[in-house]
C-alpha cells in the first residue's frame, strides 16, 4: 500500500474493483467510497438495469396495445423513476455505511481480542520468568539466615530480614498477575478439594497485618457465631482473596477499623469485612471487581502504591468457588463493606 494511498471509508477513497470509478478517477457518488465491488454487482447499476427494463416493457406495452404512447404516460413512467430513484438512491447509501461500519468494528474487536490475547500470553510468560528467579533469592536468602554459611552480624541480618520481606511482596506480586492472567486466558485457577478452616485462615491473615494495624493505631476484630462449618475450596486461593480485601480495608483506614464477620446456615458460608475508611462513590457497581490496573482518585491519593488488581482477582476467585461477592457503602469516607457467600457443599 503506497504512503498516501486513501483507505476505503474516507473521503476520495475510489474503488478499483469499479470500472466506472477507476475510468473518472473519483468515487461517483458517497456511497462509492465504502464499496469494494465491481461495477456489475453495484447496487444502483442493477437498479439502473432493471428499470430501463421495466420501462421499456411498459412502453412496448402501450404501444401494442394503443398504437401509440402518450405524453402523459412517458411523463408519468420517467416522474415514477426520478422520484423512486432518489429514495432507492438514499437508502442504498445508508445500508452501505452502516454496513461498512459494522464490518469494520468487527474486524477491530477481533484485532483487540488478538492484542489482548498476546498481553495475557505475555504476562503469563514474564510472571513466570519472574516468580523462578525471585523464588530462587528466596531460597539463598533463608539459607543465609538459617546460618550455615556463618554467623551473621545483627545490623547485616536486619537488612538481609528486610531483603527477605521485599522478595515475598514480590513474589505475592507476581503470584497475583499469574493468577489474573491465568483467568484472562480462561484457564481452571481454582481447584476445590480439601475442606478449609475458615477461621483459621483469618487469624492467619489477621496476624499479618498486625504490624500495619498497631502502627495505624486502628483495631481489626473478628466476630463470629459458634459453630462456623469447614468449607470445600482451594485454601491457597481462597486465602489470596480474603487476605487482599482485608489488606485493602486496612490499608484504607485511617480511624477507627476493621471488623470481620462470620455466619453460616445449611447451605452457605457468609462473610462480612467492614471497614470504616474512604468509603466508595459507587459501590452497587460491579465495576470495581470488573476492571484490572485501575483504582479510585482517593484510594490513589491516600496510597499511591497499589497494583489495582486486588478486587478483580478476588471476585474472580470467589466466582471459581460458585460464591457471590459485592460492595455496600454508603459514600466516600463513610466505609465500606465486602460482602462473601461461599457455599457450604458444591
Amino acid at each position: 500500500m503506497e504512503k498516501n494511498e486513501v483507505k476505503i471509508g474516507e473521503f476520495g477513497y475510489v474503488n478499483k474493483n469499479c470500472w466506472l470509478a477507476r475510468t473518472v478517477g473519483y468515487p461517483p457518488s458517497k456511497r462509492c467510497q465504502y464499496c469494494e465491488s465491481k461495477f456489475p454487482n453495484c447496487l444502483f447499476f442493477r437498479y439502473l438495469i432493471i428499470t430501463s427494463v421495466i420501462i421499456i416493457c411498459i412502453l412496448a406495452t402501450s404501444v401494442l396495445m394503443n398504437e401509440t404512447i402518450s405524453r402523459l404516460l412517458i411523463i408519468s413512467v420517467f416522474a415514477l423513476v426520478i422520484v423512486y430513484g432518489y429514495f432507492f438512491s438514499k437508502s442504498t447509501e445508508d445500508i452501505i455505511v452502516a454496513n461498512f461500519a459494522q464490518r469494520k468494528a468487527v474486524v477491530a474487536k477481533e484485532e483487540l481480542e488478538k492484542i489482548d490475547e498476546v498481553k495475557n500470553q505475555f504476562m503469563a510468560i514474564a510472571n513466570h520468568h519472574l516468580r523462578t528467579p525471585l523464588t530462587a533469592v528466596g531460597w539463598y536468602i533463608d539459607l543465609l539466615m538459617s546460618g550455615k554459611y556463618g554467623k551473621i552480624p545483627k545490623k547485616i541480618n536486619d537488612i538481609i530480614g528486610k531483603i527477605r520481606a521485599s522478595t515475598a511482596d514480590e513474589v505475592k506480586i507476581v503470584n497475583d498477575l499469574l493468577n489474573v492472567s491465568q483467568f484472562q486466558l480462561g484457564k481452571e485457577v481454582v481447584r476445590a478439594k480439601e475442606k478449609v478452616d475458615i477461621e483459621k485462615m483469618f487469624a492467619q491473615i489477621m496476624e499479618d497485618e498486625v504490624l500495619e494495624v498497631k502502627q495505624k493505631g486502628i483495631y481489626l476484630k473478628l466476630e463470629k457465631q459458634k459453630d462456623i462449618p469447614m468449607i470445600p475450596a482451594d485454601e491457597s486461593k481462597l486465602k489470596v482473596a480474603l487476605e487482599n480485601i482485608v489488606d485493602n480495608a486496612v490499608k484504607y483506614t485511617e480511624k477507627g477499623g476493621v471488623t470481620i464477620k462470620l455466619k453460616s446456615d445449611s447451605e452457605k458460608l457468609e462473610i462480612i469485612i467492614q471497614d470504616t475508611g474512604i468509603g466508595m462513590k459507587e459501590p452497587g457497581s460491579k465495576s470495581i471487581f470488573a476492571k484490572t490496573f485501575e483504582r479510585g482518585e482517593t484510594a490513589q491519593k491516600l496510597f499511591a502504591v497499589g497494583k489495582g488488581i486486588g478486587l478483580y482477582l478476588s471476585a474472580k476467585i470467589v466466582e471459581a468457588h460458585k460464591g457471590k461477592i459485592w460492595a455496600e457503602s454508603e459514600g466516600e469516607n463513610k466505609g465500606s463493606a465486602f460482602h462473601i457467600e461461599l457455599p457450604v457443599k458444591l
